[in-house]
């Protein structure tokens, strides 16, 4: 046999078996050792219906792509976790008081065994599948992973330490699905189909969607990091499906997918940001006409003499916060002597009891609107350079035109996004700070329907930026050798991002291992757990 062929190897195993391959010159090992397998997380504020997503998700996966299904729901572990603290969730409990009690309990899981506690035990549940089902011998005896196709979902992920520690494990395998509906949507369900009562609604949601606690639930901080925008407000499922299944057929490599206009402006917006050298945070924004065309990009960056803000290329000549003066932001700067300022003033005014010294001032001070405040910042923001970009260059298009950002925009740029006559803004990313539903809320709304009357600001909808080049840039054969279109066949296609089948298995144990030592320490209430670093 020549170097360069490949000796088959039985796998010999309880599910089906399979060929693997011995080292080869050109594979080294490789070849048919791509996973088909996919982990598939599902995140969103209470009542957007993420058990629905995975209810047609899951339908899609067994009748065209002859997956085998296997569905983990952390509230689940929740209540089997309560025992463990001493703790309990009684079947006869409202529903109101049966959230209430599953947030809590979950809340101190997290505090005492880690903030990754709960995705872990998702994570050893897939590994005992997988140990009983997903590993057979090759012929001389070596215990590997097989392949097969199977898909597991998560629902749902509350915090960014479950979405790290599921990330970390099986990396491009997994893929995180943001869900979302309007508040009034998700209101009406929780009523309807949960049977809560009104007065308990506005309490389950806000907790839900962040609490101030480390360990608490912190859907917002989740959910913008997803691979998947998916808008869930209708009755009947279908816009639903459809978007579920453009999804998997680019995940699977169908050749006859292409960004949308809304994914390709995010992108552009994406991308504009990672030119932004702003200590704060990164955000990008672009402009597109009513004729869909793009006109306008914009980040958060310190403008330069002459129009435009300092770039890489400017060299010695860039003056960003980065490489000026104290090299700091001087938004925080101004806000700390404004913090010192306001101690002096009490002090003065004798409004401080003795020993009141200004840490203590600060600490309390750095709770209140004054830690908000951003008109210091140098920066211009995205939003701003975007629409001055379109004026300095004189192009028409502003009137009815759509901001895409990657974040929600603050109050500042939204009196500007609404005197420049823009119509629409998608964004990505929460914005906590901002006031500009509160402050211009004759002229802003979050509700499509008020299209028309005002500037809606809506939730983007589509394939993350982040995975668009991955996704559609993949070097897919779309025409066979007589120039027609390649045939689809979903029963038998892999997924396009190719990852080894032997990586997650052994992520796996190493899990496993640290969430049993954490289950092991008798760890007193009040003392959290370190967890894979978290």
């Amino acid at each position: 046999m020549s170097a360069t062929e490949a000796k088959p190897l039985k796998v010999i195993g309880d599910v089906e078996s399979q060929e693997l391959t011995e080292p080869s010159a050109r594979s080294f090992g490789l070849d048919g050792r791509w996973t088909e397998e996919l982990v598939i997380g599902l995140v969103g504020p209470v009542g957007s219906g993420c058990s629905t997503t995975y209810s047609v998700l899951q339908e899609i996966f067994k009748t065209e792509y002859l997956y085998t299904v296997h569905y983990y729901k952390l509230s689940e572990y929740i209540a089997q976790g309560a025992t463990r603290i001493g703790d309990s969730i009684y079947e006869s409990l409202k529903s109101a008081e049966r959230i209430d009690k599953l947030q809590t309990i979950g809340d101190r899981l997290r505090n005492i065994f880690g903030n990754s506690y709960l995705a872990a035990k998702a994570v050893e549940k897939i590994a005992e599948l997988r140990c009983k089902e997903g590993f057979g011998k090759t012929a001389n005896d070596i215990n590997v992973p097989k392949k097969v196709r199977r898909v597991h979902f998560i629902d749902s992920i509350k915090h960014p330490d479950e979405l790290r520690l599921l990330r970390d494990t099986y990396g491009e395998i997994f893929w995180l699905i943001g869900v979302f509906a309007p508040r009034h949507v998700r209101e009406y369900r929780l009523i309807t189909q949960q049977n809560l009562d009104r007065g308990d609604l506005s309490k389950i949601i806000e907790r839900d969607y962040t609490e101030d606690e480390d360990h608490g639930q912190k859907v917002r901080d989740v959910f913008h990091k997803a691979d998947l925008f998916i808008r869930n407000d209708g009755d009947d499922h279908r816009h639903l499906k459809e978007s579920l299944s453009r999804f998997l057929e680019i995940i699977f490599g169908s050749p006859v997918h292409t960004p949308t206009l809304d994914e390709s402006s995010m992108y552009a917006a994406y991308a504009e940001a990672a030119k932004s050298a702003c200590l704060s945070r990164q955000i990008g924004a672009a402009i597109v006409s009513e004729k869909n065309e793009l006109i306008g990009l914009g980040r958060n960056d310190v403008p330069q003499f002459g129009g435009g803000l300092y770039t890489e290329d400017a060299g010695n000549l860039d003056k960003r916060c980065y490489v000026w003066s104290d090299r700091l932001c001087h938004n925080d700067k101004r806000k700390n002597k404004l913090y010192n300022q306001i101690f002096e003033k009490l002090k003065n005014a004798g409004l401080l009891a003795d020993g009141i010294g200004p840490e203590r001032v600060v600490q309390v001070l750095k709770t209140t609107d004054v830690k908000q405040l951003i008109e210091y910042s140098r920066a211009v923001h995205a939003e701003m350079d975007a629409i001055t970009s379109v004026a300095r260059t004189n192009k028409g298009g502003l009137l009815g035109g759509t901001l895409y950002s990657t974040t929600f925009p603050c109050h500042s740029c939204a009196r500007h996004i609404v005197a420049s006559g823009i119509r629409k803004v998608l964004f990505i990313e929460p914005y906590p700070k901002s006031l500009a539903t509160e402050l211009h809320a004759d002229a802003v709304s979050e509700s499509e329907k008020d299209a028309g009357s005002k500037v809606v600001f809506l939730q983007f909808s589509g394939i993350a930026p982040r995975n668009i080049l991955k996704l559609f840039n993949v070097g897919l054969t779309r025409k066979d050798n007589d120039g027609n279109l390649k045939q689809f066949n979903k029963t038998k296609a892999s997924p396009v991002v190719k990852v080894s089948l032997d990586d997650y298995s052994t992520h796996e144990k190493w899990v496993i291992k640290e969430l049993t030592e954490n289950e092991e320490k008798n760890i007193p209430d009040g003392r959290q757990a370190t967890f894979l670093g978290t």
